[in-house]
């Protein structure tokens, strides 16, 4: 009797324990980096292409005619002496800012953290 008790009991156990091994795994969340470097590429794809391009490379649609060159985002040498916070603050405040043209107005509207989403992007356009 004690033995007809005890089974029962252990294939219920067996079950609710290897039950959930036979759910199918979870997909990964993004990472918080991942999660933001997307943020950056929405907003360069529907802000910044216009001038940089698709690419960064400073063969936008609206690059000719503004009286100015547009900044290849994708060269090693710039992007080499180039700090995060100067990129930062032509962002927010247009390149006026730290000595370049007008034609690259402030985005005074975004966020901090789109700013830093932003940043990373560029960062990955590099060759």
């Amino acid at each position: 009797m004690l033995l007809r008790l005890r089974i029962p009991g252990l294939l219920l156990l067996s079950a609710l324990i290897f039950g959930n091994c036979s759910k199918p795994p979870e997909e990964p969340r993004p990472t918080h980096e991942e999660s933001t470097s997307h943020t950056g590429e929405i907003i360069f794809q529907t802000r910044c292409f216009v001038c940089h391009g698709r690419e960064g490379k400073g063969d936008g649609p609206a690059s000719t005619g503004l009286g100015a060159t547009v900044r290849d985002l994708t060269s090693r040498s710039w992007q080499d002496s180039t700090s995060d916070e100067t990129i930062r603050s032509v962002i927010r405040n247009g390149a006026q800012a730290v000595g370049g043209s007008a034609a690259m107005p402030p985005n005074r509207d975004l966020s901090d953290l789109q700013i830093q989403s932003l940043v990373r992007y560029i960062h990955a356009l590099r060759k």
